[in-house]
């Protein structure tokens, strides 16, 4: 069986010296494989398309550069997140992705992830609060 099905946490996660050791037959704490699953998400969404040579999909386009004629910012960065997600992310599943307007800050584009987590170990629910800033980093909450 996969290691990251067994655990649910990410394979730099474990190699942490002060990750918590975690059993076969326990399994890991639900709150340590969403707060793995929200650390990810940041981390690739944050990263930019064509920075990996190993991996020149991964990431995200810079959406200031990209040709905005076709479809607006917010679909096309929907359609983007779900893409990278469905990549390098695969505890989660069945993903599905909201826009939200934010009041406060209406130049922040917002978005809430739905999504079910695809482990052998947890079958839960998941939503991630996610907001592109001014700086142009996803912020995950």
């Amino acid at each position: 069986m996969d290691d990251d099905r067994v655990f649910g946490v990410g394979f730099f996660e474990r190699l942490n010296e002060h990750s918590r050791e975690v059993s076969f037959s326990q399994g890991p704490d639900s709150i340590d494989v969403f707060n793995s699953i929200k650390a990810n998400v940041s981390n690739v969404l944050n990263a930019r398309s064509g920075e990996a040579q190993s991996s020149p999909d991964l990431g995200l386009i810079d959406f200031n550069d990209a040709l905005m004629g076709v479809m607006d910012l917010s679909l096309r960065a929907k359609i983007a997140i779900k893409q990278c997600l469905d990549l390098y992310e695969p505890r989660l599943c069945n993903i599905r992705i909201q826009t939200v307007k934010n009041f406060d800050n209406p130049l922040d584009l917002c978005f809430q992830i739905y999504a079910d987590v695809n482990s052998d170990v947890l079958h839960d629910k998941v939503k991630i609060d996610l907001i592109l800033g001014n700086d142009r980093k996803y912020r995950v909450y």
